[in-house]
């Protein structure tokens, strides 16, 4: 029997190095014949001690092994990773006579080409009236892989029927690809709760880093509303009433004086 640990990063960045380790134990008396490396089932490194040539590399798109020595070559190193390194790898391990086991692991690896900035917000006003309708929109900058985007407000998800997809867009010249969610919902007066300020966000993950964007907006309080048809009528008749008053008490004022 043999027993093989595979161990590699989930995630890299475009451009860096990673180290695949690979720990295997013959349980049996048998001997190591071979130990192969295969991304996407297709094999890029192998290492046979009893050959005369050891060590063998075989070209594959967005492989590059840094090779150096090590014991039984349990690692290799690749390096200048492009978003072709992406996929699954292999480590085998076979034994000789007499058993001829052969024993595998393997990893995923997700290589990233992060956005050069975090989401935007674009579209909030200052405030909001309680019943007015509230756009907005959260551009990610592009990426591989795409950004995933989502709203909160105050902390809470916001529903997807309240969300706004818009099409896909094509992805730049580099690979990257950008995105963009909006966001449609009228302010109710739960939103407010927080001392009449709302808060905003919308979050961008790529893989499994995450990058957000926040706004706060502020409730409207409308001070000098429009008064009604009766309720101008009687301020009139108010203002009349208090000039023909005014005016009569001058009047008599003239006549005392007078006489």
């Amino acid at each position: 029997d043999i027993k093989v640990e595979f161990k590699m990063p989930k995630e890299a960045d475009v451009g860096s190095s990673i180290e695949l380790r690979c720990e295997w134990r013959i349980m049996s008396g048998s001997n190591l014949y071979s130990v192969k490396w295969y991304k996407d089932d297709h094999e890029f490194f192998r290492y046979v001690p009893d050959s005369s040539q050891r060590t063998q590399t075989f070209p594959r798109p967005g492989v590059t092994v840094e090779t150096k020595a090590n014991s039984e070559q349990r690692w290799l190193r690749l390096k200048n990773l492009a978003l072709e390194s992406s996929g699954q790898y292999k480590c085998e391990v076979s034994t000789e006579a007499p058993s001829f086991a052969t024993t595998y692991q393997t990893a995923n690896l997700t290589v990233i080409s992060p956005p050069e900035r975090g989401p935007e917000i674009t579209g909030l006003s200052m405030q909001y009236a309680v019943g007015e309708n509230v756009t907005a929109n959260c551009t990610a900058w592009p990426s591989v892989p795409k950004a995933n985007l989502r709203w909160t407000i105050n902390g809470e998800p916001v529903s997807l029927e309240n969300t706004v997809q818009h099409p896909p867009l094509p992805p730049m010249s580099s690979g990257n690809i950008p995105n963009s969610l909006g966001l449609r919902l009228e302010a109710e007066p739960r939103h407010f709760a927080n001392n009449g300020q709302v808060k905003i966000k919308c979050f961008a993950e790529v893989g499994s880093r995450i990058y957000e964007a926040e706004r706060r907006v502020m409730k409207a309080y409308v001070n000098n509303q429009k008064l009604s048809a009766d309720d101008m009528h009687a301020a009139a008749c108010s203002i009349h009433a208090n000039i023909f008053v005014q005016l009569l008490t001058a009047i008599l004022a003239l006549v005392l004086l007078t006489t």
